[in-house]
């Protein structure tokens, strides 16, 4: 027998399966498809997700100005003179004697605190007790 007439070896394992040449073609071109497009579908995701940022940063802005105007809004009508205004026109005045009010009872006994958290020296009008 020559060469040409054996038979081929056998091959241990899975067999390929048989698509033919049209087959394996057909493959190779969805494969390549999906290689091309990959990178069209990456960069609309990226450009809408851009878009969205983009949006999203305006909204954040336009709140931020809004925010301001509100502060400024708050510091107008809190202060001093217009609180005094307002207080004289709904008829409240100046008391002209402070009224003092004194408490026979001791007040709550001050929590213990360990010496070593104690402040060492101790400032008038610091709101610490001795």
């Amino acid at each position: 027998m020559t060469a040409l007439e054996q038979p081929a070896p056998r091959t241990r394992g899975l067999p390929l399966p048989r698509l033919g040449v049209s087959g394996w073609v057909i493959a190779g071109a969805i494969i390549v498809s999906a290689g091309a497009l990959a990178p069209v579908v990456q960069n609309s995701i990226m450009t809408t997700q851009g878009r969205t940022i983009e949006v999203l940063q305006h909204e954040q802005k336009a709140l931020h100005v809004e925010m301001r105007q509100l502060e400024a809004e708050i510091a107008r009508l809190t202060s001093i003179e217009r609180v005094a205004r307002r207080a004289g026109e709904i008829g409240l005045v100046p008391n002209a004697q402070a009224i003092y009010v004194t408490i026979g009872e001791t007040g709550p006994e001050p929590p213990k605190i360990p010496a070593e958290h104690l402040p060492e020296s101790l400032e008038p009008g610091s709101g610490l007790a001795p």
